[in-house]
């Protein structure tokens, strides 16, 4: 596992801000050890996790409850559902709030007055999005699923500051920083791992699914964001 560092530069924030971003850790012991000593290491203002904690191919979901916990005794936790929640529903959006951490389902909370962090639902609509779009400070969208961006985010959504995803797992195998191949996306996909028109950002995830699926020059990670205020 690796920490990934991106700078971001926007007029919209009063301050610096740190943030971890966290994916896909699949209901993995090791993992989540890993990632939280690694979060710690960024020192983040808060923890943006973006989906797939538990694993619905091998039905187990120990892990997840208390990683987020976890997340919250190291700073406040904002969490959006993967597509592994939605399919393997163990856990509800109460579940996920009693440890703490802001649950997000089509709807945003707001952080240190100037920050806008909302949440996509997979299968879900998108109507919200308006209104998200137009709140006043710098807006965050955790939304799973990479190639929404293409679909309904790129063009129908502009006014959404940042986007991160994660699910595509950096395309399992990587070679010259393309990957091979993931899920809804397939052969040779375009968004597997790092900012795209300095809006999307795909993260490679903490840790693959349950089904053998090698990695290869795909290791997994923590991301750190660094956004600066500064001119956009």
């Amino acid at each position: 596992m690796v920490i990934t560092e991106y700078t971001i530069k926007t007029n919209k924030i009063k301050r610096n801000y740190t943030f971890a971003m966290l994916s896909d850790l699949h209901d993995k012991h090791k993992a989540a050890q890993n990632a939280l000593l690694y979060t710690q290491l960024t020192r983040p203002d808060a923890i943006l996790v973006v989906g797939d904690l538990v694993d619905r191919h091998r039905k187990t979901h120990v892990e997840a409850l208390p990683f987020l916990r976890d997340c919250v005794a190291i700073a406040p936790t904002f969490f959006a559902f993967g597509n592994h929640e939605i399919k393997y529903p163990v856990y509800n959006e109460l579940d996920i709030a009693s440890t703490g951490a802001h649950m997000l389902s089509n709807s945003w909370d707001i952080f240190d007055d100037d920050i806008y962090i909302g949440g996509q639902k997979p299968t879900a609509d998108t109507d919200w999005l308006r209104d998200f779009e137009d709140s006043d400070g710098f807006t965050i969208l955790l939304d799973h699923h990479p190639e929404h961006y293409k679909e309904y985010l790129k063009d129908k959504h502009p006014e959404i500051d940042l986007i991160l995803s994660g699910h595509a797992h950096g395309g399992q195998i990587r070679i010259k920083n393309q990957g091979i191949f993931c899920p809804d996306q397939w052969l040779f996909p375009k968004y597997t791992k790092g900012l795209y028109d300095d809006r999307l950002l795909v993260g490679t995830g903490l840790s693959n699914t349950g089904y053998i699926v090698p990695r290869w020059g795909n290791p997994t990670e923590v991301v750190k964001i660094n956004l600066v205020k500064g001119e956009d």
